[in-house]
């Protein structure tokens, strides 16, 4: 807690113009812990086989297929 306090502290001494940096500052970091947080890991998977779901045939056939001339 005293580091709060420090900071707080150091805060309350700045001039308005870099108070604004701060302020700025501390937005920005809000926003890269909001897109940095962990989401549901198996959401691409799953989607991914929501949309091969309507596909009929092997994919794994297919990607053979496409292949074959490098094999």
């Amino acid at each position: 807690m005293k580091l709060k306090e420090e900071t707080i502290k150091e805060i309350n001494q700045l001039p308005s113009h870099q108070l604004t940096k701060v302020y700025d500052f501390i937005q920005m970091i809000k926003k890269q812990q909001v897109a940095t947080r962990p989401r549901n890991r198996h959401a691409p998977y799953l989607r991914s086989r929501e949309i091969l779901k309507k596909c009929s045939g092997s994919l794994t056939e297919d990607i053979i297929r496409g292949r074959e001339d490098r094999i």
